[in-house]
This record gives structure tokens, C-alpha cells and sequence, in this order.
């Protein structure tokens, strides 16, 4: 894997940046619509015990491709993909080794793969993975048509069709005459021990609905309370697809893209929407209570794809936010960042919208290539969308495909958006910072990330990836990265290999479908430990794999403490002190270089005085002139200003220790 640091030339100075904005933006957006209290009743009770060991799915179904995410440009992807293969064929194409040295080594930041379960075939193309665990280690996994129930060993004790949820005969060897199903989600919420499963039907605006049931009981073989949403809210010829979830205490969250009947994907795309649904209803089998957010635009423009950023480490809270890119852009570095206001109950909920630019450029990925000399068979990454967040406090952190510009592969974008709430202005005022990296590596692709955070305490950045990869020399498989509170990372852990390539019938060689979205949660009782379902190549088809995983380092057990520094490697040559003041006092600040190659004016320590005011101050330290390599800050209160000794080797007790990485 490969972090390319920037350079620095500057003397480090540091400056006071109070949290105050000098431009507030009022995010509050005047063009979405909100749609209040919509009820839908319940539709059926679905039992599981009627379901019967036995049953049969239609062939058709069984064989049929699953629709492509909304939105996809035709044009752009063979713009992007023939560029890819000049590439190839030139000689520029060569591995590219680590850029400079590693602050921590990767192989010892590893997680431990506790446990495996191999996994089924698909029945469609490709694998639509998702899982969710509860507290008693009952799994849920879904795949595009089906749904099991593993126990805590991983054993499956109770699987059936999708298609029997909004059924009430359950009928053997006739399924109900549904059109199309696909796209299935669940989730598990801690603080009611119930599981929420989500799926799309139909693929017209006569057809179109989402099914979501919620489990009366934490044992996901009792009864479930079955509701069907309207794939078409806005009374258009449009569908519903893709659909992406995230909860909070109060209410489960889903965004849709909406399509027009008969269109290519390329010109189907209509618009993205936000659903909120009360998750007390859906329990109780009471009427649905839900709002429904649409028309969604920036400066006239529609805001498409969006993807919730899941409240962690535990899903609580009455906000939620929601993060959006340019999916479709060849190139850019635009980022929308929405955040519902209030809970369904309150009756207050609003949708803001902020738009910011990003430290990196990101773009419409290649197709992934697989191992085939004449780099014919490759794996569709749709496009750039956002397909994962996650959001402790005022930090969102978010995954996406992207183009490599520098070696045209199909890599992961990593970025962190640091929330501001100005002083002395409305509540609605909102600012953000943002940052973001690529996860490359000198052979393998990716695709198709989930994150999660790793510690069970707010205010640890750390995190946990899963991801699909391939190359030209690797079949098709799974694994998981995992990055520290420092922003060190892991290697890229392969969990399950590939077999074969992946090749259906039927399919275009180069336009093979690799999945369209994987799944990881945290074991809420268990700290450390995530179950994860991914896919790899099995029999020329896609297999799903679950695993189990242990974070093995042990740094993310350790408490942070009531300052944050961020962001972690430097960016652009700034890293930045949080501190919330409770009086006027002077700070000191000492940074000692612990590895990494030293230059004539960096002489390995160096230190600094501050005065913060009662409140949230942001210092800004900038190290442009300091050398590239891993340094030590420690924060110390009250030392006398005049005693550059004792500044400089402190003997008491430091109020705050933190790694830092210049780049």
C-alpha cells in the first residue's frame, strides 16, 4: 500500500484560530421538499416457522443480473476503461514500490481472523452482501435473494426466499408472482435487540416498493412486522433502487435513487431521496410513521447518490448526516455533506446541505482487471459514489471507488470531514474541513469498501475496512484494512482468496459484475470483534464468505484524552490542536522526532507556547519546514514562559501525549 506524503519546507510556527468562522454559511437548503408523517400500515405478520425447509426459487429470478446502481454513465465508463487499456499496452505500466519509509509497521497493526464461514453462491449476479450480528452472536447474512440466520458458530439454522416476507400463504414451490427483488440490507439495533432487514422490489413505477420488516423479538426466527414502502414518493414514472442504510436511536435511515421507466442507466438517473422512519412502529407493528426528503439540489443542480453515515461506535443520537460526490465525474473534487436536524417524532427534522472541496482529486474507476494476459475479463466499479460513512461527534469518515490518476487502477478513497459549529451564530450554521487519501497498492484493486469504527468510545477515529480486490495476478477475493488512531495503517488482509476469476455467462467479458456493495459491523458486547461478508471468485461466480475479526493492536484500548490534533499524517503542512480552554492559561507544547530521517534545520525537538481562551480553540501548527517521519507532541499547563529549559525537558506530567506523522 502506498501513502504519498507531501513534502515540507517552512519553519514550524503556530498561529490561534478561534472555532469562530470568518464566513458562516447557513447550510439550511431552500429547495428540498419534506414530506411529514407519511403512514403506511402494516402489511402482514411473517412467521418464520412457516417457512418450509424446502423451498424452490424460480429459475428466472435465480439467473437474472441484479440492476446496476442508478446513475451509471455508459460513456464514461468506456471513456475511462479504454484509456485504461492504452495504459496497459504502453510501457509506462510498472509496480510501484512504498513511497519513503512506514511510521509503524503495517504487519503489526494486522487484525486476527478469529473465524470463517464459508458462504453460498449467489442467486443473481452479482453478490449484494450485508450482515448484522446481535449481542447473543445470532448472525443475519443477506444476498441478493435470500436470507439465513446463523447461530453463534456460524451454522445456518434457518434460511428462506426474500420473496416469502411480504407473502402470507408461504407456499412451497410458488412463490408469490413478484417481479423483481434485489438489493437486501440489515441491520441491528443494540438498544432494542431487534434486527431490520430492507430490500428493493421491481424495477418500473407500477412494480417499484421496498419491503422492510422489523423483528418483534431479538430472536430473528419470531415473528416479523412486514411494511411496504412506495418505490415512487413523488408520482413520476420513476423506480427506486440502491438503496443504503444507517440508524439512530430513534429512527432508521434510507436513501434510494430514483429512475425513469425505459431509460438507459446512462440517462435513467431522475434523483436521490432520503427516507426517515420511526423504528419504534415498525416493532410494534404499529402504522408506519415516516418523512420522505426530496428534489435534493445544490445551486439548482440534483445532489445524487447518497449515502448515510452511520452514528458510531454506538448508533445513537437525533442527527444524522449524509455524504455525497460527483459520482459520475471523470475528475473532481466536490463533497456534499447533508444532515437531517431532529428525530421522525419531533415533527421538526430539516435537511441542510454544505458543499466543500477536497484535498484529493477523485474519479470514474476502470473497470478491475483479473488474471488474463489479454486483460479482457474485468470487474464493473460502477462509478465513484460513496458507498460507506460512519460519523463520531463532528468527525465523518467516509470510503469511496476511485481512479488512480497515476497508475489508471481502481483504488479506495479515504477522506475525513472535520464538522465546525461556529460561535455567536444561529444553531442552523455549519462549517466543515476535509481531508482525504488514496489506499493504493502496487498490484491489487479494490472495490467496493464498508467501515466501521473499532473502539467502543467516542472520540477514537480508528477504524475497520472490508473490501473486495483483484488483479492481474490475484483471482478475485475479500479482506479487511484496518487504520489506527495515528492514521497508520495495516496491511491489506486477504481473508478469503479467489478460486477462479469471475466469468457468468451471458455477461461481456470486460464488464463482469463484481458486487455493488459489502458488509462489517461491530459486535456491540464484544469490543474489538466485527463479523464481515465479502465475496471471491468460486467456479467462474461470485461466493460470499463471512468472517470473524479481532483488532489485534493494542493501542485503540488505551482512553483519549480531552484534546483532539488532527489531522493524522499532516496535510499541506498544518496539523491542528483542538483545545477546550476552561481558563486563561499558558500551554507549551514539545515535539520530539522519534524516527525519520532529520534535515540540516530539523533538529528533532522542537517547542512552542500558546494562551487558548475559555471555549473551543484550534491552534494551527504548521511544519512545513520540519522533516518527514513520526514525532511525539506532549501538551504541558502553567510552565513559566521565560524558562526555555524546562520547556524544553519538562519533568512534569504531560496533560496530553499524542504520535503525530508529518508528511
Amino acid at each position: 500500500m502506498n501513502h504519498k506524503p507531501m513534502k515540507s519546507n517552512y519553519f514550524a510556527i503556530i498561529s490561534l484560530c478561534l472555532s469562530l468562522s470568518t464566513s458562516p454559511l447557513n447550510a439550511q437548503s431552500s429547495e428540498t421538499k419534506i414530506f411529514r408523517d407519511i403512514i403506511t400500515p402494516r402489511h402482514n405478520i411473517f412467521y418464520p416457522d412457516s417457512v418450509p425447509n424446502l423451498w424452490i426459487e424460480p429459475l428466472t429470478e435465480n439467473s437474472r443480473e441484479m440492476p446496476l446502481p442508478g446513475g451509471i454513465k455508459a460513456s464514461t465508463a468506456k471513456k475511462v476503461n479504454d484509456e485504461r487499456t492504452a495504459f496497459l499496452k504502453s510501457n509506462n505500466f510498472k509496480k510501484r514500490g512504498v513511497y519513503g519509509s512506514s511510521p509503524a509497521n503495517p504487519v503489526s497493526l494486522n487484525p486476527e481472523i478469529q473465524k470463517n464461514i464459508n458462504g453460498f453462491l449467489g442467486t443473481g449476479t452479482p453478490n449484494d452482501n450485508h450482515i448484522a450480528v446481535a449481542n447473543n452472536g445470532q448472525i443475519i447474512s443477506v444476498m441478493n435473494t435470500t436470507i439465513r440466520v446463523h447461530n453463534d458458530t456460524g451454522k445456518v439454522i434457518k434460511s428462506w426466499s426474500l420473496q416469502f416476507y411480504p407473502n402470507t400463504n408461504n407456499k412451497v414451490d410458488n412463490l408469490p408472482n413478484l417481479d423483481r427483488i434485489y438489493d437486501p440490507r440489515v441491520v441491528y439495533d443494540p438498544y432494542e435487540d431487534r434486527f431490520i432487514v430492507l430490500y428493493m422490489h421491481g424495477t418500473t413505477d407500477k412494480t417499484s416498493f421496498i419491503v422492510v420488516g422489523f423483528s418483534s423479538a431479538g430472536d430473528p426466527l419470531k415473528p416479523w412486522n412486514v411494511y411496504l414502502v412506495t418505490g415512487n414518493p413523488v408520482g413520476d414514472s420513476v423506480w427506486s433502487d440502491y438503496p443504503i442504510v444507517s440508524q439512530t436511536k430513534e429512527d432508521f435511515f434510507f436513501t434510494v435513487n430514483l429512475l425513469g421507466n425505459g431509460a438507459s442507466w446512462e440517462e435513467g438517473f431522475r434523483e436521490s431521496l432520503i427516507w426517515q422512519l420511526r423504528k419504534s412502529d415498525g416493532y410494534e407493528g404499529l402504522p408506519l410513521r415516516k418523512n420522505v426528503y426530496t428534489n435534493i439540489k445544490h445551486n439548482g443542480i440534483i445532489v445524487r447518490n447518497i449515502c448515510p453515515a452511520q452514528n458510531g461506535p454506538m448508533p445513537d443520537g437525533t442527527d444524522n448526516y449524509f455524504v455525497s460526490v460527483k459520482s459520475v465525474s471523470e475528475k473532481n473534487d466536490t463533497v456534499y455533506i447533508h444532515k437531517i436536524t431532529n428525530t421522525q417524532a419531533s415533527g421538526m427534522a430539516s435537511h441542510e446541505l454544505l458543499a466543500l472541496k477536497t484535498t484529493q482529486f477523485y474519479g470514474f474507476p476502470p473497470n478491475a482487471l483479473q488474471p488474463d494476459t489479454g486483460f479482457r475479463y474485468r470487474l464493473r466499479t460502477n462509478d465513484t459514489r460513496v458507498l460507506t460513512a460512519i460519523r463520531d461527534g463532528d468527525h465523518i469518515q467516509f470510503m469511496q471507488n476511485s481512479m488512480n490518476f497515476d497508475t489508471k487502477q481502481a483504488h479506495l478513497m479515504h477522506s475525513h470531514v472535520y464538522l465546525k459549529k461556529p460561535n455567536f451564530v444561529s444553531s442552523f450554521s455549519w462549517d466543515a474541513d476535509i481531508r482525504s487519501h488514496l489506499i493504493t497498492h502496487d498490484s491489487l484493486e479494490f472495490g467496493y469498501p464498508a467501515m466501521a469504527f473499532v473502539s467502543d468510545r467516542n472520540g477514537d477515529p480508528s477504524t475497520i475496512t472490508t473490501a473486495v480486490y483483484t488483479s492481474q495476478y490475484h483471482m478475485p477475493g475479500m479482506g479487511v484494512i484496518y487504520q489506527n488512531r495515528y492514521g497508520e495503517y495495516s496491511e491489506f488482509l486477504k481473508i478469503k482468496q479467489g478460486q477462479t476469476r469471475i466469468a457468468y455467462f451471458g455477461i461481456e467479458p470486460d464488464m463482469q459484475r463484481w458486487g455493488d456493495y459489502e458488509g462489517i459491523q461491530w459486535k456491540f458486547n464484544e469490543p474489538g470483534v466485527f463479523y464481515t461478508v465479502g465475496s471471491y471468485g468460486r467456479n467462474n461466480a461470485m461466493s460470499s464468505f463471512i468472517s470473524r475479526i479481532k483488532i489485534a493492536d493494542s493501542v485503540w484500548k488505551q482512553p483519549i484524552a480531552q484534546v483532539r490534533i488532527f489531522p493524522v499524517p499532516s496535510n499541506n503542512g498544518i496539523v491542528n490542536i483542538e483545545w477546550k480552554g476552561q481558563l486563561n492559561e499558558t500551554m507549551q507544547g514539545v515535539l520530539t522526532k522519534i524516527s525519520g530521517a532529520s534535515s540540516t534545520n530539523d533538529h528533532g525537538q522542537h517547542s512552542f507556547i500558546f494562551t487558548p481562551v475559555t471555549g473551543t480553540n484550534i491552534y494551527r501548527l504548521h511544519t512545513h519546514n520540519l522533516s518527514p517521519g513520526v514525532y511525539v507532541l506532549n501538551l504541558y499547563s502553567n510552565t513559566p514562559i521565560d524558562n526555555l529549559e524546562r520547556i524544553k525537558h519538562p519533568k512534569k506530567e504531560a496533560l496530553h501525549t499524542q504520535k503525530i506523522i508529518i508528511e
